[in-house]
């Protein structure tokens, strides 16, 4: 990491905001964000303040009620502001990501014909491949965009003969791969699925907390991510082009309204949980001295670098360690602080609980992605461990790392 990187990101003043960082001082090193990150003062503030003052339900003639309203309107403007949203009717929320692309999967059924094509990557979480999978029941096709190779590539080539017969009605695909880190260049994507007549999906969970998400410049049409990715409760939310959300078919009761964004979000909400998202979105945005929460995210994207640079370039000189994906630290622009490995002879297990005895959070196994391990040539049942970092981490913690990690092989 360079040192211009460091002096730029006040780490200390950061750290001090978070209540677990500050509890654990220098006992746990949190290095498992990618499975969930830490929450600020201003998220658990936030929770605790819709409990204590207006935990009611929305639709009442009473103050407390109207207020519900408000933090529900609040919210929506936070996240779209968050993506670039070009309005909060934009904005859905749900239980998380997994769930809401489930929602917008099964709204497409009934616009689906026979022989229509669906199209997703191997690169993916599980949760953004199987309910497109299952659309086949009603006679989508899906087609699978390979990977190539133990640095997991993908091939433009290859989608472009995807995309080329035009019976592709939709692509889905993510920002940045939770098993390699590795960021995919969803714009150039997007662009070509839309010459091509097909609407694309983006997975944006894992790259959520990272770097800025402009949904618009994308060019995608939805977007989904989990508020717990971004160091806020475990509530998610998904983004769509409203005139899009408009012309599909949510399944939904009389009493939910036709018009998104309520068509989309069955029953009520977890309110808690969306007002502790909002208070995530402030977080981020005090990072910046704008108050931008883009600029905060470019100035977190810009200290991350280095946390990559540093964990990738330690790790790829360990003997019998193998990574899964990129091993060039020269390429951090590429990634983020996620990676994934194994090492000759040792079970990702054991390796996962060797870093537990040292205080060090890490995980181990297939990373809901054993699709991607096993095109990779990696075991999806032997799995791999994954140490996964956020703009929280410090060097010092890689150092950590690196001697626990060295110490197992």
């Amino acid at each position: 990491m360079t040192s211009t990187s460091v002096s730029d990101f006040p780490i200390a003043a950061v750290r001090a905001r978070f209540p677990a960082l500050r509890a654990a001082e220098d006992r746990i090193v949190y290095a498992d964000n990618a499975a969930g990150a830490q929450v600020p003062d201003e998220v658990l503030d936030a929770v605790r303040g819709h409990l204590t003052d207006r935990n009611v339900q929305r639709g009442g003639r009473y103050a407390e009620s109207e207020a519900v309203e408000g933090m529900l309107a609040d919210a929506r403007a936070a996240l779209a502001e968050l993506v670039n949203a070009e309005s909060p009717e934009e904005i859905v929320f749900g239980l998380n990501a997994t769930s809401l692309i489930r929602v917008v999967a099964e709204a497409m059924r009934p616009v689906l014909r026979p022989g229509d094509e669906v199209v997703v990557t191997e690169l993916d979480h599980e949760a953004n491949i199987g309910p497109w999978l299952r659309l086949g029941s009603s006679g989508a096709v899906p087609e699978p965009w390979e990977v190539h190779g133990p640095e997991a590539r993908l091939d433009w080539d290859e989608l472009r003969g995807l995309l080329s017969g035009g019976r592709v009605r939709i692509l889905a695909l993510p920002l940045a791969s939770n098993a390699t880190g590795r960021i995919v260049d969803v714009a150039r994507a997007a662009a070509l699925a839309r010459e091509a007549g097909a609407l694309t999906f983006a997975d944006a969970v894992h790259f959520a907390p990272h770097g800025r998400i402009d949904a618009r410049a994308l060019g995608v049409d939805f977007l989904a991510f989990s508020g717990y990715k971004i160091f806020g409760p475990h509530t998610g939310f998904l983004w769509g082009r409203k005139k899009i959300l408009a012309s599909l078919l949510p399944a939904r009761e009389f009493f939910i309204p036709a018009a998104p964004p309520d068509a989309y979000e069955s029953g009520t909400q977890n309110y808690e949980g969306i007002a502790g998202l909002a208070g995530a979105v402030r977080y981020l945005r005090s990072l910046d001295p704008g108050g931008s929460p883009a600029a905060a995210m470019d100035r977190i994207r810009a200290y991350e670098r280095g946390l990559a640079g540093a964990l990738v370039g330690g790790l790829a000189r360990l003997p019998g360690l193998t990574i899964l994906g990129d091993p060039d630290p020269t390429r951090a622009e590429e990634r983020v602080p996620t990676v994934s490995f194994r090492i000759e002879g040792v079970p990702a297990a054991r390796i996962v609980q060797s870093l537990a005895a040292r205080g060090i959070q890490a995980r181990d196994g297939h990373m809901y992605a054993p699709r991607l391990l096993r095109a990779a040539g990696f075991d999806p049942e032997e799995g791999v461990a994954r140490v996964s970092l956020c703009h929280y981490n410090t060097p010092a913690e890689i150092d950590r790392i690196l001697e626990a990690v060295r110490s197992v092989g």
